[in-house]
């Protein structure tokens, strides 16, 4: 888990949960209009239409912010991981991609713009590292469950879930910066590139 300040994290007033849920909001606005390097706390403040002073009070630093901003579109994306059935076998699971796998990434194209900088070279390595930990670790708990007991090996299954984690990650960021659109004008699509994705899991390719 990223630090955060204390803050964010111990405020229960609701005027306090108001502010910040306006601050957020102005990052995730200001992040389809500029590179994350360009948005200042200044800008921040002035889109939530607060003090500049009063950002500080509610978050240590901007990293500290755009995380709190960004993070929250991450759990649907992670939900949607846990929801692909992953088993030992790769060659049992279904030829066809999971609807769960699908429903991850329509949610990466609904929050595109995010993804884009926050995935990014002028991105942030904490959402880049805090999203694959997210990934990684819904698919070792369920490789924990769904492989049989003679077939069990923890190590292997950890490694197996930080691979697949690291490379959803990097497909996730590719796509959504839109390195596999080629010439196709409307670029490639959530059911193609979630077809991909499930042919490489079960290792296919």
């Amino acid at each position: 888990m990223p630090k955060t300040s204390n803050t964010r994290g111990s405020s229960r007033d609701p005027r306090a949960r108001r502010t910040r849920a306006l601050l957020r909001s102005a990052v995730r606005d200001l992040s389809m209009e500029k590179d994350l390097d360009g948005i200042t706390m200044s800008d921040i403040a002035e889109r939530a239409e607060v003090n500049r002073a009063t950002v500080y009070l509610h978050y240590k630093d901007r990293e500290d912010l755009l995380l709190d901003a960004t993070e929250s579109t991450m759990d649907s994306v992670v939900e949607a991981a846990r929801g692909c059935r992953l088993i030992s076998d790769t060659h049992a699971l279904p030829d066809t991609a999971p609807v769960h796998l699908i429903s991850l990434f329509t949610q990466v194209d609904k929050h595109r713009a995010v993804y884009r900088r926050m995935l990014g070279e002028d991105g942030s390595p904490r959402f880049a590292a805090r999203l694959e930990r997210l990934l990684a670790q819904a698919w070792f708990e369920q490789l924990l469950t769904e492989t049989p007991p003679d077939a069990f090996d923890e190590t292997a299954l950890l490694v197996r879930a930080h691979f697949l984690g690291g490379a959803l990650l990097a497909v996730i960021g590719r796509w959504a910066r839109g390195e596999f659109d080629g010439e196709d004008e409307n670029g490639m699509s959530v059911t193609e590139v979630a077809d991909l994705t499930w042919a490489l899991i079960r290792g296919e390719g």
